[in-house]
């Protein structure tokens, strides 16, 4: 089974979301949290900093993991901290939770935004 890890970056009541490009073969022009595929063998954690890096450009500061989604693909989302900005040649931006919710997101992402709505004030411990 695929596995992928998801960062969800909170900031000041907003959550980072980057779209998809259009030309993309897989969720084409689709809003979604930055991460991507665990590597033969990669924890998690480790697979969510090194996507952040290559997808970002930023450094994880702080992780709080949340319940593994299982479906067609295991997500393992995070709550993170970063250090920096993220830098991203697609479209991007910050949205609470309910803005995300009126954006075209793949499944497992609205199942997160609804959680994350549920939570308006969400803490790394």
């Amino acid at each position: 089974m695929t596995e992928a890890a998801l960062a969800l970056l909170p900031r000041q009541g907003r959550w980072f979301v980057q779209r998809r490009a259009a030309a993309n073969p897989e969720l084409p022009g689709l809003w979604e949290f930055p991460g991507g595929k665990l590597e033969p063998g990669e924890p998690p954690e480790a697979a969510l900093c090194r996507e952040l890096r290559e997808e970002v450009g930023v450094s994880v500061w702080a992780v709080q993991p949340l319940p593994v989604i299982e479906g067609s693909v295991r997500l393992h989302p995070f709550i993170v901290q970063i250090e920096g900005d993220p830098r991203t040649p697609l479209a991007w931006g910050w949205f609470t939770a309910a803005e995300l919710l009126r954006l075209p997101l793949p499944p497992a992402n609205a199942a997160l935004v609804r959680m994350l709505a549920q939570r308006p004030e969400v803490r790394i411990h």
